[in-house]
């Protein structure tokens, strides 16, 4: 039996370079979406026997029952999160053959929970003013938007807080909406 030493010189320094971190809570893609988008992140491996990465997660430490392609990237957004739930990753590299690496470093992260009404309305001759009642000490981001589908941040605090959307009155509608903060 003959061992291509390419091979496994591959496996080797994927098992030692790959490391895997969790960049960002998908928070500035619409506020309706942030609950199930998560955005990863992962260093390059300098080799170029690598052609591509993969993405495996679960909520079971070690027991990933799915996967994500990423091709040839260093970035992904995966959706379908259920907030509350922890979540284990892991990443490998893979070669043009297709024979894969042993698994990354696992790394873990806890989808915020988002709750209940967190704002309440009031006008004021400054504009709208919004009440954030989330839970005290935890950040929060409001959002506006037109149409309900494209929405734009317009300001991060602390709970509880009140902002004044002073640019309201240039608008016929506008819907509002507070989601927590990613904290890291």
């Amino acid at each position: 039996m003959t061992v291509d030493v390419k091979l496994i010189y591959f496996f080797r320094r994927v098992l030692l370079c790959v490391t895997f971190c969790i960049a960002g809570w998908g928070v500035f893609e619409s506020p309706t979406k942030a609950a199930n988008i998560l955005n990863l992140t992962w260093n390059a491996i300098l080799d170029t026997n690598v052609v591509g990465f993969k993405i495996y997660y679960g909520t079971v430490s070690q027991q990933y029952t799915n996967e994500f392609d990423a091709g040839n990237a260093t970035s992904a957004s995966i959706s379908g999160f259920t907030p509350g739930n922890t979540y284990f990753f892991a990443a490998t590299s893979y070669n043009a053959d297709g024979y894969e690496s042993a698994y990354s470093t696992e790394v873990s992260f806890t989808i915020p929970m988002v709750s209940g009404p967190l704002i309440s309305l009031a006008s004021s001759a400054g504009g709208v003013n919004l009440s954030v009642n989330g839970a005290a000490g935890s950040p929060y981001i409001i959002f506006a938007s037109t149409d309900l589908v494209n929405w734009i941040p317009l300001a991060t605090n602390t709970a509880p807080f009140v902002f004044t959307d002073s640019n309201s009155s240039n608008y016929s509608r506008r819907f509002y909406q507070a989601l927590p903060a990613p904290t890291f």
